[in-house]
Order: structure tokens, then C-alpha cells, then sequence
């Protein structure tokens, strides 16, 4: 089994015809479950077969993984890191590329995986994150349906946290509720600005009662971490895995946060703070934040195969190998998502109101 990659920088337009596609892998359980219910015998040598059967289809043949940006950077990385990891579990060990196929912010290939890609089971995509945010807010040129593709699974979750300077007397929920009575002031939170993901996360405090003031302008970590130290405010916002380092270098503590970091396990989620549309708010980006890095095949590939690739995948994300490239890397990875994670999470966000999608905010 050889690992190739490929850049394919194609920035056509996609075709907008999307039909109906069906849910061949819910099929397939279901006939699974009704075999057991009507006492019929699923046997390990009708499993076998199947086995045998994608084996001999893959077997030969080249299987790519359709990056959604260029070279470098978090999405090339784990595309490209799946790639060379993931033939050797799949039945046939087919030869794996890497191709990048960036455009209009992850929308050129997750068009393509969706409407032009084979769905026989030898594409795999990495797309955006925010692919269903995209969908549900909407536009002429989204021609995808989330939900119709075949999941696979994320290899990261990611945790957001609400941090306090190393000098601030707030360790947690309680004392940042106390902080005006106790100390004269409101605790400000240094943030990038308005469209950051961290002005929204610090809002749903503020707008749930809690004496939390938001100053805008510091771009990056180190700015809004200097910020602190100087005392020209009291607290950050960032994800866990960004925060390492002012956690053990600068001393910063973890108020509270969205997500269940195994790290940070016994900090309160925020959750607990919150309030009507706000809550529902965090709930619905909590499930979001499951699947940071999420992988999928095209809509329609027969069941056999998409059960085969979702059991390579999380045979890949368990990989020691794997796992070591990313730690080199510095990259999270093994905190895997379940393709049912990733439905369940992805249906939250579509049954939620618009004003709550609305409020999201981007992902900073």
C-alpha cells in the first residue's frame, strides 16, 4: 500500500443539481435489526462475505482524501495524516492521495464531494468545521446537505475556557458572579472583536448576569495575554489546547468551560451559568465543538463500504504512529467522535431557532 499525495487547485463550478440522496447505511441496520427481531441468522460467515467483498473492491484500487484548503496549515495536516495512515485498515489495502481542493472557504470541495464525487466509497473529504453552520445560515452557493453525506468520524474535540490571570482573585463561576461586590469593578475580558467567537462566549456571560465587562483589540493570544498581565484586564477566552501554555507558563486558571477536556474535568461547564437563548446557544456549539475535525465519504456509498471506512477511521485515530505525528506536530488528536456523535450534533444545530444560530459567532 502506497501513500501519494497530489495538489488539485480546480476552482470550477460545481454542479448544482443535488438529488435526492438516501440513507443506504440507516438502511442497512435496519435490515440488520430486523433480521435479529425476526429471528433470522446474521452470521459471522455473512459477515465474512461482506468483508470479502470490499476487499475485493478496494483491492487495486486508489482511495483520495479531498482536502478542503491548500498546503499547510490544521485541515491539510490531519487530511494529510489520515492519508497515510488509513489504507493499511481498509479491506484491500488500496493505495490512499492526499488532494487539496481549496476554494470559497471549504465550499469548492464539500460541493464536489457532494454532487461530483464517486459514491462508491473511494473519496473521503475533510471539510470545514462550520459546514453545517454554513448550511443552516444558508446561500446560492451552498449545494450540499449535510446530513446526506456518509460520516466517518473527528479525530479532535475541542473544549473552550474561560481564563483568569494568574493574580486575579477568581478561580471559578462563583467568585466572577462576586467579583463587583468584592473587588469595586467589573472582571474584563481582552477579546480579538465583535465577530470573534470569544466576544460571544464572554456576551453569555455578561447578558446572564454576571459582572463581566468585553474590551476589544487585542488580535492575537500573546496580545490578550499581556493584556492581563498588565492588568488591562482580568481575563482571556480561548480554546484548551491554545491556552496550554498561559495555563502552565503564565500561571492562568480555568474559570470554567464548554466541552469536557479530560484535563480539566473537574471545572464547571458554563452551562451552569447560563440563561434562556444563551443556554440554548452553548448547547448547540458544545455539539459542534465534538467534531472539530471531521471526516466524511460521498452521500449514497453502498453500507458495506461506508461501515468498512468508518471502522478504518477510528482504527486510524487510535494508531500509536498516528497519534505520535500529531503530538510531534503539536496537533490534538484522539479524541475521537462517533459518526452518530457527529449526526446527532449536526440535527441540534438544524432544530435550533435562527436567533440561536444567528448568535454562534465564528470560530477564533
Amino acid at each position: 500500500m502506497k501513500v501519494l499525495t497530489s495538489n488539485n487547485n480546480k476552482t470550477d463550478r460545481e454542479d448544482p443539481t443535488m438529488g435526492k440522496t438516501t440513507n443506504r447505511f440507516t438502511g442497512f441496520l435496519f435490515a440488520m435489526m430486523a433480521l435479529v427481531a425476526g429471528g433470522g441468522a446474521f452470521s459471522s460467515s455473512a459477515l465474512a462475505q461482506d468483508d470479502s467483498a470490499v476487499a475485493d473492491f478496494y483491492e487495486g484500487k486508489t482511495v483520495s482524501v479531498v482536502i478542503r484548503s491548500t498546503a499547510g496549515g490544521g485541515y491539510d495536516f490531519y487530511g494529510r495524516l489520515v492519508a497515510r495512515h488509513i489504507g493499511q485498515y481498509i479491506p484491500g489495502n488500496p493505495d490512499v492521495i492526499a488532494v487539496n481542493r481549496p476554494g470559497a472557504g471549504g465550499l469548492v470541495a464539500t460541493n464536489y464531494m457532494f454532487n461530483r464525487a464517486p459514491k462508491d466509497g473511494t473519496e473521503i473529504l475533510i471539510p470545514a468545521r462550520e459546514l453545517a453552520v454554513s448550511e443552516r445560515l444558508g446561500g446560492d452557493e451552498i449545494r450540499y446537505k449535510t446530513l446526506e453525506f456518509g460520516p466517518l468520524g473527528s479525530v479532535s474535540k475541542s473544549t473552550r475556557v474561560w481564563l483568569a490571570g494568574p493574580n486575579v482573585p477568581v478561580d471559578n463561576l462563583e467568585d466572577l458572579m462576586n467579583y463587583r461586590k468584592n473587588h469595586g469593578r467589573d472582571f474584563n475580558f481582552a477579546v480579538s472583536g465583535r465577530s470573534a467567537g470569544s466576544y460571544q462566549l464572554a456576551l453569555m456571560l455578561q447578558e446572564s448576569g454576571y459582572p463581566v465587562n468585553i474590551i476589544t483589540g487585542y488580535e492575537g493570544t500573546s496580545d490578550q495575554t499581556l493584556a492581563v498581565l498588565r492588568d488591562e484586564a482580568q481575563g482571556t477566552i480561548n480554546t484548551y489546547g491554545s491556552a496550554i501554555d498561559q495555563i502552565n507558563d503564565e500561571g492562568f486558571k480555568v474559570i470554567t468551560k464548554l466541552g469536557d477536556h479530560p484535563a480539566i474535568a473537574d471545572v464547571d461547564n458554563v452551562k451552569l451559568a447560563l440563561t434562556g437563548k444563551w443556554l440554548q446557544v452553548a448547547d448547540v456549539l458544545e455539539g459542534q465543538m465534538l467534531i472539530g475535525r471531521p471526516f466524511f465519504t460521498a452521500p449514497g456509498v453502498p453500507a458495506d463500504r461506508l461501515a468498512a471506512l468508518q471502522e478504518a477511521f477510528h482504527k486510524v485515530v487510535d494508531d500509536p504512529q498516528a497519534k505520535e505525528e500529531a503530538e510531534r506536530a503539536g496537533r490534538p488528536w484522539g479524541d475521537y467522535a462517533s459518526p452518530e456523535e457527529m449526526n446527532d450534533a449536526y440535527q441540534k444545530l438544524f432544530d435550533a431557532p435562527d436567533e440561536v444560530v444567528e448568535l454562534l459567532g465564528t470560530d477564533d
